[in-house]
């Protein structure tokens, strides 16, 4: 047993050499593993051992331990977890002791001190010391700032507030968190925070910023010091309150926050009561009746009121969003952060279907990139998804952004308010439609659109045409050819998906447009170059010109492809447009109409007298040979 217990403990000491000793935050600042804490309160032990006068060392040590007690919560066993609590605080109050003894003047010992006294104010000499040995280090600025609140000393309040916004201790993306809520705000208001972060991302905002200094944040915890509320409730002329605050016990110090709030809400004479979304769950049991969500707090209110409108004033003109589309700001805390950008979520949501309602479509979408991008950070994109999916009338496509411009320059007049691309649609356009169905996480319409590449083998079964099957549909060097291999329905959905997105774009220049296939007049009368009974687009019905060359994409004998220029499908802009200014209604792809399975215009592997525009292309499956081009109606200039 002797070798077993030396060979174990020889294994643990490998492994910990094998690791290295990291800062430890506090838990407000980064969370990790039990293990990892544990881990890291040995070797930093060791480190202290090794030299006794490594102030560093002791205080992360300390950290260590701090951190152990504070994650060491087992809702399955509290009372194993009240036991491991206490012990982890007595062996907290031994390290600061042995620290002491050895480096009394060094800012770590002296701010562990108090650190350690859980803000206890008799041990407030300890914080100003450090702070005094170093007045750069900002472990203690935060601890500094709060006793000024506390003091109600606004100047140093300020000065404090502004050092910790100076030094980039809080992340940016929390720090706009922090405006957001403020500038939400009636004036004069109160609103209740719940921790360390989300109180002092109001506080500084306030203090660097000068920012709403006239909104009184309060946190839940500090609120129920008599001394700090009664001056609260001083500066708010609101009468002085005392209650005995039992922080030992969790269920009578809750009592207390409900107290403080049914006092304020009692005596409050006009003052606006906010509960910020992070401090809810203290408030939302016996005061959800009377709190409405506004963004990212909840306003208390006796009477109902329209809470929509202003969630979106709220995200129209105060808040500043575009940290959440994309944050260049690196910080220690950043994963801390993520947890406030969740918060806007249900406010988010409200807003969504209020657009959805009242048939905002573009403020829809656009709010839609905002939601995917946080859900997805926190885990929650399954739910948001389904939420986003519940109609079924607005499929929820992400916004793509189009070239409205060039999409309305390509459209040619064929009647008062009727225009058809001169161009066939090209595998670039498609593929468009192919990636926003797939990042909109509509699958079952992408198996349903998608192109079947297999056709190409199918209908001309010759290994020459295996590249084709690979590369066309993809290849960069086919992006400006005709989409082919598509069914009919797919056509249509591309075209209602074009619909939907054009009119969504905010440099467009039609209020609203309807995209579809053409009618067999409309197509006729485009091709025809205004006549409707013409056999071709050139004038002589002949597919050469003087000098023999071909004037369009078609079969030019028995299997003979390649003599007109293009052995398959040609880019849509090649050969000559008739007059009107439409390319390639004589070959290159037969297009649809409206008609199911039936097209017109003949293909590449049609011959010159089968793409007659009087005939007809009958098909039943995706074929390389069916193409389509696009009509916009305009619905409202």
């Amino acid at each position: 047993m002797k070798k077993i217990f030396f060979v174990l403990f020889c294994l643990q000491s490998i492994a910990l050499q094998a690791q290295k000793p990291e800062t430890v935050y506090s838990v407000a600042r980064e969370q990790r593993s039990m293990d990892w804490y544990l881990t890291q309160q040995k070797l930093w032990k060791e480190e202290t051992v090794k030299n006794k006068m490594n102030a560093n060392a002791w205080y992360n040590y300390y950290s260590a331990t701090r951190a152990m007690k504070n994650s060491c919560y087992d809702e399955k066993d509290p009372e194993g977890s009240a036991k491991k609590k206490e012990e982890y605080i007595k062996q907290g109050n031994q390290i600061v002791e042995e620290a002491y003894k050895v480096i009394p003047n060094s800012f770590e010992a002296n701010h562990m001190k108090w650190w350690d006294g859980n803000n206890n104010p008799e041990l407030l000499p300890f914080l100003m010391k450090a702070y005094e040995i170093d007045p750069n280090d900002v472990r203690a600025y935060d601890d500094i700032m709060i006793q000024y609140e506390i003091r109600r000393d606004k100047t140093k309040f300020k000065q404090f507030a502004n050092q910790l916004y100076l030094a980039n201790d809080l992340p940016s993306s929390l720090l706009n968190w922090g405006y957001n809520l403020l500038s939400e705000l009636d004036q004069n208001a109160i609103v209740f925070t719940a921790g360390d972060n989300d109180t002092y991302a109001g506080w500084i905002a306030q203090g660097s910023k000068n920012f709403r200094e006239d909104v009184t944040v309060i946190n839940t915890y500090l609120i129920t010091e008599d001394d700090y509320r009664n001056k609260i409730f001083e500066e708010l002329k609101i009468p002085a309150l005392d209650i005995k605050v039992s922080k030992g016990i969790e269920e009578d110090f809750e009592k207390n926050q409900q107290l403080v709030f049914e006092h304020i809400l009692k005596n409050k004479v006009g003052i606006p009561v906010y509960v910020s979304t992070t401090a809810i769950s203290y408030f939302e049991k016996k005061f959800a009746e009377n709190l409405y969500l506004t963004g990212l707090s909840y306003k208390y209110s006796d009477n109902e009121f329209d809470n929509i409108s202003i969630i979106q004033r709220n995200y129209e003109s105060r808040y500043l969003l575009d940290y959440l589309k994309q944050n260049f700001a690196f910080h220690q805390m950043n994963a801390h952060a993520e947890y406030f950008d969740e918060t806007y979520i249900p406010s988010m949501l409200k807003l969504y279907k209020h657009y959805q309602e009242s048939e905002s479509l573009y403020k829809m979408k656009n709010l839609e990139p905002l939601i995917l991008s946080i859900s997805e950070n926190s885990g929650q994109q399954t739910e948001i998804f389904e939420f986003l999916s519940q109609s079924k009338s607005n499929p929820t496509f992400l916004t793509a952004l189009l070239d409205s411009k060039t999409i309305e320059e390509n459209m040619i007049q064929i009647s008062n308010k009727v225009k058809m691309s001169r161009y066939e649609t090209t595998n670039e356009d498609y593929q468009k439609f192919l990636d926003n169905t797939l990042r909109s996480k509509q699958l079952d319409l992408y198996k349903m659109v998608v192109y079947d590449s297999s056709q190409w083998m199918k209908k001309f079964p010759k290994s020459t045409n295996e590249p084709m099957e690979s590369n066309y549909h993809w290849h960069p060097a086919y992006k400006n050819y005709p989409v082919v291999n598509i069914s009919h329905d797919a056509a249509v959905a591309y075209c209602a998906w074009l619909t939907e997105q054009y009119n969504l774009q905010r440099k467009r220049k039609y209020t609203k447009v309807v995209f579809r296939l053409p009618t067999e007049k409309e197509w006729k009368y485009a091709a025809g170059a205004g006549n409707e009974n013409a056999k071709s687009t050139f004038a002589k019905d002949d597919v050469k010109n003087e000098k023999g060359c071909y004037l369009a994409n078609i079969k030019t004998g028995n299997n003979t492809f390649f003599e007109d220029g293009a052995f398959y499908t040609a880019k849509v802009g090649t050969y000559f447009a008739n007059k009107l200014g439409f390319f390639n209604m004589t070959g290159n792809v037969a297009e649809m109409i409206n008609v199911k399975g039936v097209a017109k215009g003949g293909s590449w592997y049609d011959t010159f007298e089968d793409s007659d525009f009087q005939k007809k292309t009958t098909y039943s499956n995706a074929d390389p040979g069916i193409g389509f081009r696009i009509v916009m109606e305009i619905i409202e200039e």
